[in-house]
Parts: structure tokens; C-alpha cells; sequence
């Protein structure tokens, strides 16, 4: 009967712990087996993600064996690693299905580990799918380098600023070396590099330019590198968009309004870097401030553009604080810039930020405005904007309801706070890099009451209405 075994004569790799051979197991002759020398008050339970599930975007361990000084971990052979493909060259389709492999890979992990040392030599082509391994190196690693400060226990070039300043890795610390492996695809070069006095100062502070090319993309990499955690996507939203930025259609808007959205996103996003770098609670929601404004001026610019193009009549004015007015025959549609909000102890979810968007009929003051909510309400501490409306607990007012309301108001509507405000539309969450039903919505509604038809609405709520599940 055939054994596990393997070569030490055929070595395939090497790493920082450890170094990877041909191998041979009861059902194959084509495995690698990963050495691993032994460390003080290390165990073979820190090498093996505990209970993670089987799936073609994750590299299993076959076998497991020690001996006096090592550890050996034994694994499908794979045809070749990322680094291997990228070093050959990489093609902008090619990219894209990379990329969501690794979405894939991150999202079945996510409930059950964070790697902590993702790049590409541990992303493998593996049965026709790209597949992440080493998910106990990681964890392997720290346990090693513990003690010692002069090691690292991740890879400098993708290490997220959270590591940097040695706290707790979560999934987000992943998206972010999910978004450096990105930039390093889509661009041809890292975001950022150096010796590691220069990496560490890059990393917490130095927030790279925005790729060029397709939109939908420079932004997903641009999320994924935010310096605050709780603003990079989840790793589900991820394969979502990268399937939506594979068929980017052509922008609407010309290259000078392109250019002067991603200025803007430039800018914000170098905000929030500067406002990553102390730890308080305090500055963790300044930071979380600045993260939300990017996708803020995203929305409102999707909209003006859509209406500008569509409407060239319509007369757009801008205010200092971010926010635009458009008027059009009758109507008027305000967007308010970002306010920030401080949080409230008497609600399970937490409010970073807040805006709203306002129809009016200038003729006949009627109005309809929603709210705009940075805010926690799928996940804890993970942060997207939504849109919501509210109304009046007895009564509702047909003429101007669904209405916004302050955070400090509407989360009480949330709650199910007896007396206080009800919830009127939504909760919708809005997805930056997707925002087409957010704009079809309120560019139909403003072209009626430009039209003299202001949509006066029969009955409240309109439509479904989804409050969130999670409590504390």
C-alpha cells in the first residue's frame, strides 16, 4: 500500500517558513508537501484552519504528518502560482477572473479564518481555478515572531496599516492585500514599494493614485487599500462588483468630468489617511468620515451627469460643502453635503455619517427627500451607505412624505421607537460602483415635476420596506 511521502531532492519553492517539495500520497503521485521547521511552543493545530469549508478557490490539506524537527503539510500539486502567471503577463480579461477567484477564495474563508499573509505565490492554479493556500502559516508565523520585533509575521509589501501597528487582522485585512494584488494585476507594478522603513510609512499614510482606465475597477482597488478597515468591502461585494466592472459600459460624461470625479475621490481618500493614523474611538470615526466621503461625491455625481446629459437645460449649482442643487422647469432636486454624526448609545447600530437628497415643487411647496446613512446596519463595525425615507407616526403627510430625518430621529424609526418616526422607503443599501436603480429613481421623479407632475404618492410606505435584523 502507497504512503505519503516526498522528495528532497525535487524542491518546487520556498517561502519564509518553509519550503515545498514533490510529493506522493495513497491516491497520487503529483503532491507537494510543504516543510515546515518546528518552532518553541508551536503545535501542528496553528498550521490547519479549523473547520473551513471545501471549495475549488481553496488549496485543502491532504495529510498532515510531524517528525522531530518539522512539520509536513501535504497538498494537491498545483500548475503554477500567481507569481509565476504575473511574472509571464497578465492580460486585462485575465485579470478580472483572477480577481474574482480570489473574491471567491476570501469570501468562503471569511467566516472561519483571516490569512494574514496573502500574495500572489500563495494564489494557485489549481483544476482549472485560481485557489488560496497556506492559511496556517500565518497564524504559524505570529506564534513564531511573537516575541521579536525584528520579524514580521506577514509580507511587507501587502501588509494592511492595521499590521503595521501590530493589531487584531480581520477579513478586511485581507480585502486589503486582496486590493494590492489587484493594483499589482491592473497596473503592472504594486502600489507601493521600497525598503521597509518606506513601506510601513506608505502603507499607514500614502493613499496611491486612482488606476486609470474603467471606473468600476479603480474604485473597487481604491476601497479595498482604505486605510480604515471597516471602509473596505466585504469580500461578497467584491465578486459582485468585479462581475459588473468585467462589462463596464463607456462613461457617459466626458474625460473632464471623469477626471474631476476622480480628483475628487483622490482627495478624500487622502483625507481619510491622514485621519488613520491616531487609534482613539474619536479618530477611528474621523477616519471612517473621510473613508465614507469618496463614495458620497461618487453618488452625486452619477446623478448629475445622468440628468446633465440627458436634460442640458438643467441649471446646477454647487455648494461649498459638496452638495449640488439641479433645477428644471418646476423642479428642484437638492443634495446636501456629508454631515458627520457622533453616534448614539440607545441604538444597536452605529451612524458614521449622514446626507440626504431633497425633491421639490417650487410652484406648490411640495417636497420628498430621503435620508443618506453611513452606517453599520448588516454587519457590525462594517460600514456602506443606504438610503432610507421616513414619515410622521400618525397621520403620514401624502404631500411630503417619504421625508429625511437626522440620524439622532431616524434611528429611532429603525428601533421601533413607539411614537416617533415610522420608516417610509427602504433601508436600500447603495452600491457605489453600481448606482443605475439610484439614479433611474430620482432622475424619473425629477424629470415629472419638471414636467409639472410632481409623483404625489396614495398611500405609506412606499414599497417595501426592509429594517435591518441585526441587534446588540
Amino acid at each position: 500500500m502507497t504512503t505519503w511521502g516526498w522528495d528532497s531532492g525535487k524542491p518546487l519553492g520556498s517561502g519564509t517558513f518553509g519550503k515545498v517539495y514533490a510529493a506522493y500520497g495513497p491516491d497520487s503521485d503529483q503532491l507537494a508537501a510543504k516543510v515546515v521547521p518546528k518552532a518553541k511552543g508551536t503545535t501542528r493545530e496553528q498550521l490547519i484552519a479549523q473547520d473551513a469549508p471545501s471549495s475549488p478557490h481553496v488549496v485543502p490539506i491532504l495529510q498532515i504528518e510531524e517528525t522531530t524537527d518539522s512539520f509536513i503539510l501535504y497538498m494537491p500539486r498545483a500548475e503554477y502560482s500567481l507569481r509565476q502567471k504575473m511574472n509571464a503577463g497578465v492580460g486585462a480579461g485575465e485579470a478580472i477572473a483572477i480577481l474574482t477567484d480570489l473574491a471567491e477564495a476570501l469570501n468562503v474563508i471569511a467566516p472561519f479564518v483571516v490569512h494574514r499573509d496573502i500574495k500572489p505565490e500563495n494564489v494557485l492554479f489549481l483544476d482549472g481555478s485560481w485557489a488560496l493556500c497556506d492559511f496556517g502559516i500565518a497564524r504559524y508565523a505570529e506564534a513564531v515572531t511573537a516575541g521579536d520585533t525584528s520579524k514580521f509575521s506577514f509580507t511587507p509589501e501587502y501588509a494592511a496599516p492595521e499590521q503595521w501597528r501590530y493589531e487584531h487582522a480581520t477579513a478586511a485585512t485581507d480585502v486589503y492585500a486582496f486590493g494590492v494584488i489587484a493594483h499589482e494585476l491592473l497596473a503592472g507594478q504594486r502600489p507601493f514599494n521600497g525598503q521597509l522603513d518606506a513601506l510601513r510609512a506608505q502603507h499607514l499614510n500614502v493613499v496611491p493614485d486612482l488606476l486609470p482606465g474603467g471606473r468600476k475597477l479603480a474604485w473597487i482597488v481604491g476601497e479595498c487599500l482604505s486605510k480604515a478597515p471597516g471602509a473596505r468591502p466585504a469580500a461578497g461585494n467584491l465578486i459582485d462588483r468585479l462581475q459588473r466592472a468585467g462589462v463596464e459600459a463607456a462613461t457617459r460624461g466626458g474625460s473632464a468630468l471623469a477626471a474631476a470625479q476622480s480628483a475628487v475621490l483622490q482627495a478624500a481618500a487622502t483625507e481619510q489617511a491622514a485621519a488613520e493614523a491616531a487609534r482613539t474611538e474619536r479618530e477611528r470615526r474621523e477616519a471612517l468620515a473621510q473613508s465614507c466621503r469618496s463614495g458620497y461625491a461618487a453618488l452625486i455625481e452619477e446623478l448629475v451627469e445622468f440628468i446633465a446629459d440627458s436634460a442640458p437645460s438643467t441649471a446646477v449649482s454647487r455648494s461649498r460643502d459638496g452638495g449640488v442643487t439641479l433645477t428644471l422647469g418646476d423642479a428642484r432636486l437638492v443634495i446636501t453635503g456629508v454631515s458627520d454624526f457622533s453616534g448614539s448609545e440607545s441604538s444597536p447600530f452605529d451612524v458614521i455619517a449622514y446626507g440626504h437628497i431633497r425633491l421639490d415643487d417650487i410652484r406648490r411647496t411640495r417636497s420628498r427627500s430621503h435620508s443618506f446613512y453611513f452606517a453599520d446596519f448588516e454587519a457590525e463595525r462594517s460600514y456602506s451607505w443606504y438610503e432610507l425615507g421616513f414619515m410622521q407616526g400618525f397621520g403620514p403627510d401624502f404631500e411630503n412624505e417619504p421625508r429625511a430625518a437626522q440620524p439622532g430621529e431616524g434611528l429611532g424609526a429603525l428601533d421601533g421607537v413607539f411614537g416617533g418616526l415610522g420608516l417610509a422607503y427602504g433601508v436600500i443599501p447603495l452600491d457605489i460602483g453600481d448606482l443605475d436603480r439610484f439614479v433611474d429613481f430620482w432622475a424619473e421623479r425629477f424629470g415629472q415635476a419638471a414636467s409639472g407632475h410632481f409623483p404625489r404618492l396614495s398611500q405609506l410606505p412606499d414599497g417595501a420596506t426592509n429594517r435591518p435584523r441585526r441587534r446588540r
